[in-house]
């Protein structure tokens, strides 16, 4: 990737290079984001309600090697521990409203990070470097979830637009 990324221009001077990749400025703002605030903000919004606790656990359904009663019982015990985890890192981040918190955070994200629209990428030019792919990542973990509809589908706009193609980027294909 990073290798293969340039400027605007394609100029060779313009090329990114692996520590660019790494270790930018873009980088040292945008990895911390998507790990300490967007991946705080988005868990209670997978585990806001007991219901959206219970979807988020719906993957064990398809581990084979899990018991029926294994499987019942590893997802309500689960949505209910995420539930009380969520209920505490909102008490713990002062978020009262977490749908608002994830809008405000993918606000910033948008004005700051994409420059509303006029940056592709964090990274500046044609490609992304380490800090869109950390975002992307802990947005695309939700992926199936209310949260990710609500973050990504339903949100449309610049964030949007760089999610579809990030997807093209780390997927390899357009996103559904």
């Amino acid at each position: 990737w990073a290798e293969q990324c340039s400027g605007s221009n394609n100029d060779d001077n313009e090329r990114m290079t692996m520590q660019q990749f790494h270790i930018s400025e873009n980088v040292q703002k945008w990895l911390p984001f998507a790990r300490d605030d967007l991946a705080a903000i988005l868990y209670p919004n997978i585990c806001g309600t007991l219901g959206d606790s219970y979807d988020a656990f719906g993957y064990v359904n398809n581990v084979d090697s899990f018991t029926t009663l294994q499987k019942t019982s590893i997802r309500w015990m689960g949505s209910l521990a995420m539930y009380f985890a969520a209920s505490k890192i909102k008490s713990k981040r002062n978020i009262t409203d977490e749908r608002a918190s994830l809008h405000e955070a993918l606000d910033k994200f948008e004005s700051e990070g994409l420059q509303d629209g006029k940056m592709a990428y964090l990274s500046g030019v044609d490609c992304p470097d380490m800090g869109d792919v950390a975002v992307f990542g802990v947005l695309h973990s939700v992926k199936g979830l209310n949260a990710h509809e609500d973050a990504i589908g339903s949100r449309g706009g610049h964030v949007k637009d760089w999610y579809n193609r990030m997807h093209v980027q780390v997927v390899g294909e357009e996103a559904e």
